[in-house]
């Protein structure tokens, strides 16, 4: 029981919950469309890693890269209705060196009433969220963060998964 005490100790109680708030406000600016407060969610240097539509990598870097790629999500947003919701749990935090590890699952809920490609309607993805934060003025920011999907599903599919349906090259495939 003692090394499980010392892992924890490495991060204080005040660091874990500043970044648990920095982890809520990422999922309400995301999912607002507010992007003055998604940037104050990354320094100014950060690196996003998020998969591409096509089923590429995409990495953008400082606020001007992230803001070039979350622009068009957020442009789009009245076409996602409402119900776009990013969820965080099992929250795992490792100290490396002056900064900190956060890896968590992330499950995604949106209804899409005009979603311009396949499914419309509700959908839900989970996958990982792995970011590196580094304490800057006056908080924690993501320093680097890649986003991970597994798994689309369609509501209302009884239980298909999106994922073993897509051809290479559509979200969610490694081809």
């Amino acid at each position: 029981m003692k090394h499980m005490t010392e892992n924890f100790d490495d991060i204080s109680v005040r660091d874990r919950l500043m970044i648990a708030d920095r982890l809520a406000r990422y999922s309400w600016a995301l999912d607002s469309a507010d992007m003055p407060a998604y940037l104050d969610c990354f320094t100014s240097d950060g690196v996003l890693r998020h998969p591409l539509r096509d089923g590429g990598a995409g990495i953008f870097s400082g606020h001007e890269g992230i803001t070039r790629f979350i622009s068009e999500n957020f442009r789009q947003r009245d076409l996602q209705a409402y119900g776009h919701q990013h969820q965080f749990n099992a929250l795992r935090l490792t100290r490396k060196s002056a900064q900190i590890q956060v890896d968590a699952y992330c499950m995604i809920y949106r209804h899409e009433f005009h979603r311009r490609y396949w499914p419309s309607g509700p959908s839900w993805r989970m996958g990982t969220w792995h970011a590196l934060c580094r304490y800057v003025d006056d908080g924690w920011r993501i320093a680097d963060l890649d986003i991970r999907m597994w798994t689309d599903t369609a509501f209302g599919t009884t239980g298909t998964s999106l994922a073993t349906q897509r051809q290479p090259g559509m979200p969610g495939t490694r081809e």
